[in-house]
């Protein structure tokens, strides 16, 4: 028992020396400047998008990434570690324009099934303004590599996010309005000099329930052609 206490101080101990060390070492390379590196030409590569792609929504939000590493020595419980970081997302959707698009006339109204919405990935964060934060007796020995692997999870979690029901449903009416005013603009340059005063636009998505294309109220993507 003696022992293993004379080893949790030694520890304890020697953590707090190497704290000490970390905060020299940060306050150290505070005072460097930044480097700049650029890659070769020859390892950036353009690709095409088959059959392009139309945006049609943006979602901003503030996003808050956390994880807590507790800490234990022979079984003890020593403390923990949380690490956060604070970022701003900007959340991007688009519809192909390579599948079938769908587009019948009842009753004067054009009705549109549009290819479902698909979020833009990687999802865009604003770096000049990424926040990060470590607290707990041993923030400063573990901190930053918990922040290191914190940050690269980041990419792939608002890459699930973007894809959930609830961010598909959030954008839903934005995207409609942009593929209601994207189709009457097409559907005016096929009509060329043909009157079309008084036709409607309605527009669904692929992934939306058939039963709305029932006696559903036009929604909010409605508009006049030649209004």
């Amino acid at each position: 028992m003696k022992l293993q206490r004379f080893l949790l101080v030694t520890v304890v101990l020697a953590s707090l020396g190497a704290n000490a060390y970390f905060v020299l070492q940060r306050m150290t390379a505070a005072q460097g400047g930044a480097g700049f590196t650029h890659s070769a030409l020859d390892q950036i590569e353009v690709m095409r998008t088959n059959g392009g792609l139309l945006q049609v929504s943006t979602v901003r939000s503030p996003e808050l990434f956390q994880t807590t590493q507790e800490h234990t020595i022979f079984g003890v419980h020593v403390g923990k570690t949380t690490s956060q970081i604070r970022v701003p997302a900007t959340f991007h959707y688009h519809v192909e324009l390579a599948p079938e698009w769908k587009i019948t006339v009842r009753n004067n109204t054009f009705i549109v099934i549009a290819p479902r919405v698909k979020p833009t990935l990687p999802v865009a964060i604003d770096t000049a303004k990424l926040e990060k934060l470590t607290s707990g007796t041993w923030s400063l020995l573990t901190g930053t590599s918990e922040l290191d692997q914190l940050q690269k999870s980041i990419t792939q979690s608002l890459a699930q996010k973007a894809a959930t029901p609830l961010f598909i449903q959030l954008q839903r009416e934005a995207a409609r309005k942009t593929v209601t005013e994207f189709v009457t603009k097409w559907v005016l340059e096929q009509r060329g000099s043909k009157p079309a005063t008084g036709y409607k636009v309605r527009v669904f998505f692929a992934d939306e329930p058939i039963e709305v294309l029932g006696s559903a109220p036009l929604p909010l993507g409605e508009t006049l052609l030649n209004k």
